[in-house]
């Protein structure tokens, strides 16, 4: 149960993040608004590292231990940062998050699949209800 209230908890200060993102853009600019975000996350993981006592970590011969795809990580948040300030103004917050959600279900259908090996249809199915529900939102908003 902790799980789904984090889950939820997750998609709340996501969107409250994303939104954040947005009037940072509207007022610094996308890369300037970007940078914002990303600077401020390194000096609350340097705050936790400092909390935790983790320091070590932050050794340089620890750092290039890591393999490589785990940096994977920081890319692909940096550019959805950059996708979420760029396409949530043209969008507005809630058709965003439909979106984001569809590319979130459609990735993690991928992903059970190949960690796993689970794959269901009617997850599949699912992504496709969704698609067509904002399809319909679009044809009512365009009728109406």
């Amino acid at each position: 149960m902790i799980f789904y209230l984090t889950a939820v908890a997750n998609g709340f200060l996501n969107t409250i993040n994303r939104m954040t993102n947005v009037k940072a853009k509207q007022c610094l600019g996308t890369t300037n608004g970007t940078l914002v975000n990303y600077i401020e996350a390194t000096f609350i993981a340097f705050a936790l590292i400092y909390i935790t006592g983790n320091g070590a970590e932050l050794n340089l011969e620890h750092i290039k231990e890591v393999p490589l795809v785990f940096y994977l990580g920081s890319i692909c948040g940096l550019v959805a940062m950059i996708f979420i300030v760029v396409g949530t103004p043209k969008t507005g917050a809630m058709l965003s998050t439909i979106l984001m959600l569809v590319g979130q279900l459609g990735t993690s259908i991928a992903l059970d699949y190949v960690f796993f090996h689970e794959f269901s249809w009617i997850r599949v199915l699912g992504i496709f209800l969704i698609i067509l529900g904002i399809a319909w939102r679009d044809k009512l908003k365009e009728n109406g």
